[in-house]
């Protein structure tokens, strides 16, 4: 019995930088007098006839060429691929677009924080009376620093030992300084710290005082070991030996985030809640890393990142595989792109899919430990450090191994990284 053909790939990438749309298309066959490639009249999609059969892929912005019948430049080939420009309707230039992962002015006041996967209520409504946005995504490296010196303090002292009375070093009243810190969420010692009723939003993460939180579980492992207690699993004074603690949800056992002893904080992780937002948005894990991503470019000026696991206390037993022993090493190419691929068409409804979908286009490839290790303490090494829980970084490697499957063939590889795609 003779095999099926394979299927071709259509893949289409706007380059707003240089207003083009890339096209690329995999036949799976070599082209021949039956391989035709159109351009729709109206510019927002191209039509390819191969052996009899007919694909259509809609393009991420409408391009210039309509009607157009594009050459084929090697006949035989089974790879092609085109530059098209834009059209002159505008379109939103997608490097500017708008992070759709939850900040302090699109959260609402009051809103009830739920287990995205039970729905189960982890923050009761009208407990939050604030969401406030803290200072930068490195703001926990930052607490030593505050430690030492506080916003406004000149004069390089420890005053964090010499307060407990109100009274600073020099004999001046240090209470209102305190007051205006910890209105800003630096607590009275100046470290970064829960209060009740404002819950702080990170790049990835919400955070509340755990009097604030309900139905949720602490463990130093799994939730069969852990208590709705935090007093039971780990005391205060154990934080020396112990960083953080899982932090799960009561009713479905899913893993929600940490409670971390240095900003006694519970830290619930943005995909794996939900919260009323004025976007209407529900950041998934793919959005929140991206976002990091961006950030971590930002700052740094870097564009390769190594994914490390958030804590040595997690919720599983293995060794070995992907973010034990094995770390995944991305380097962003571009943060800014838009695609369409008839790969996603043929798997994936979902909203906007259809007018292409935002992402960032990186090479990712998985390192020893030692290696990630050695890279992060060379004085020369370009890697940036970002932590996720190890079932997240999990999940990420399988995304990005799905997101290959939706480029040409001959654009998944390069050198010894793999091509991949991340929601934004």
């Amino acid at each position: 019995m003779a095999s099926q053909p394979a299927t071709p790939l259509l893949y289409a990438e706007l380059l707003s930088n240089i207003r083009q749309i890339s096209l690329a298309i995999s036949l799976g066959s070599a082209s021949d007098a039956s391989t035709r490639v159109v351009v729709a009249a109206d510019g927002e999609n191209v039509e390819l006839t191969h052996h009899g059969q007919s694909h259509t892929l809609h393009l991420p912005a409408k391009v210039a060429l309509g009607g157009a019948i594009l050459p084929i430049q090697r006949p035989g080939a089974s790879a092609l691929s085109w530059r098209l420009p834009l059209g002159q309707a505008t379109y939103t230039d997608a490097s500017s677009a708008e992070s759709s992962t939850w900040t302090a002015t699109d959260l609402k006041a009051g809103s009830e924080v739920v287990c995205r996967q039970c729905q189960a209520v982890v923050v009761k409504r009208d407990v939050v009376k604030v969401w406030k946005d803290l200072p930068s995504e490195n703001w926990a490296e930052m607490m030593e620093f505050w430690h030492c010196h506080k916003p406004g303090d000149h004069n390089h002292e420890h005053h964090h030992h010499d307060k407990s009375n109100g009274v600073d070093a020099n004999g001046q009243s240090a209470r209102a300084d305190d007051m205006s810190l910890a209105a800003r969420g630096y607590g009275a010692s100046s470290a970064i710290s829960a209060q009740q009723g404002v819950g702080f939003v990170d790049l990835t993460t919400l955070l509340f005082v755990e009097q604030d939180c309900s139905n949720i579980t602490y463990s130093l492992s799994t939730p069969e070991h852990g208590s709705p207690e935090r007093q039971v699993v780990a005391s205060d004074e154990s934080s020396n030996q112990i960083r953080s603690l899982n932090v799960f949800c009561s009713s479905c056992h899913s893993q929600l985030g940490f409670y971390n002893f240095r900003t006694a904080a519970v830290t619930l992780l943005k995909w794996q809640i939900s919260c009323d937002s004025v976007s209407n948005l529900s950041p998934g894990l793919e959005e929140c890393l991206a976002a990091t991503l961006i950030s971590t470019i930002a700052r740094s000026g870097s564009s390769k990142s190594l994914l490390l696991p958030i804590t040595e206390t997690m919720a599983t037993t293995e060794e070995e595989g992907v973010g034990k022993d094995q770390v995944v090493h991305v380097w962003v190419l571009n943060s800014g792109i838009v695609y369409t691929s008839s790969a996603t068409e043929a798997t994936v409804s979902r909203p906007g899919a259809e007018s292409g979908i935002p992402a960032i286009k990186l090479l990712y490839r998985l390192v020893p430990r030692e290696e990630a290790d050695r890279m992060l303490d060379s004085l020369t090494g370009d890697a940036q450090e970002v932590n996720l829980p190890t079932e997240a970084i999990r999940e990420v490697m399988e995304r990005l191994d799905r997101s290959n499957c939706l480029l040409p063939t001959t654009e998944r590889v390069f050198k010894e990284w793999k091509v991949g795609l991340l929601r934004r």
